[in-house]
């Protein structure tokens, strides 16, 4: 009697990658998105190397200039150029949003992976605590860390951070109580498979794609709140430059010289809006609960 061998999927689709790709790109309002996420991802990344002044350089006779060539966005109460604050305020708004949702999926997954494959005290304890983090907002979580580690670049991470990993888990762990039910994995446990190897090989790569679309949306939510947080005076330090501290810095202004408050916010709702477009054509290919 011939037997049929059951083997787990290989993880991401390669063919299902490309096709998502061509989406992005192939339908009107998923290429806004992409478009404007690449954009964004540029200016942070290179942005400041085409900076015309030092973004800290003060220059009292050029205070409130009105955009010209010398300015291209004009200058603040200090007379440094916005553009050239506005690059750098690029490069520390994206990589704090960026790398806080980035180790929100990894610590997020890994423990909602661990919670439901064990079962027991040790997913209710998980849950719980995650319930817990998520009766409060992202914005409160990150003001009760950063007040507890005082303000700083890398406490603003780990605050942004710690208000997302709730998240991760509780998505990771619905998948993996799915997927763990599927003949693969209790085909692989029969066979003597380490639950590390099995967590590893068979469930990871099922629920990384719903993270990565989950991670996407939520990006727009961390660049809102790191603006949030650096507009209130806990997230990048002045002088430095952040887009919610160039917003906090320039309210006094805003009537009379309302470009100093404009451009960090047009900055944000580009990237805010370019994030969830981008978010929703990743779920179209990704989420395992669609009809593709």
């Amino acid at each position: 009697m011939a037997t049929t061998e059951i083997s787990p999927p290989a993880g991401i689709d390669r063919s299902r990658l490309r096709r998502a790709l061509g989406a992005g790109f192939g339908h009107p309002l998923a290429a806004i998105g992409s478009t404007g996420c690449i954009l964004v991802l540029l200016v942070a990344i290179i942005g400041p190397l085409f900076a015309p002044y030092d973004p800290l350089s003060q220059k009292m006779l050029a205070r409130f200039a009105e955009p010209s060539w010398a300015h291209w966005l004009g200058a603040d109460e200090y007379g440094r150029d916005i553009l050239s604050r506005l690059l750098y305020a690029s490069r520390a708004s994206i990589v704090i949003s960026l790398a806080s949702i980035i180790v929100s999926v990894v610590i997020g997954v890994a423990i909602g992976i661990l919670s439901a494959y064990r079962g027991g005290w040790i997913d209710a304890v998980i849950s719980e605590l995650s319930n817990v983090l998520l009766s409060f907002p992202t914005v409160v979580v990150g003001v009760l860390v950063i007040v507890a580690l005082g303000s700083g670049e890398t406490n603003v991470v780990v605050a942004l951070a710690l208000s997302f990993i709730p998240r991760f888990v509780r998505l990771a762990r619905a998948e993996t109580l799915s997927i763990k039910q599927r003949a693969y994995v209790e085909a692989a446990q029969l066979a003597g498979t380490s639950d590390v190897a099995i967590m590893a090989r068979h469930i990871t790569p099922n629920v990384i794609g719903t993270a990565i679309v989950s991670g996407a949306l939520w990006t727009a939510t961390a660049l809102r709140a790191e603006a949030t947080l650096s507009f209130l005076g806990l997230g990048v330090q002045l002088p430095y430059p952040s887009w919610g501290n160039m917003i906090s810095d320039g309210m006094p202004y805003i009537f009379s010289n309302p470009g100093i408050v404009f451009f960090p916010c047009l900055a944000i709702v580009i990237a805010v809006v370019s994030f969830n477009i981008l978010g929703d054509a990743l779920r179209d290919y990704f989420d395992p609960h669609s009809n593709n």
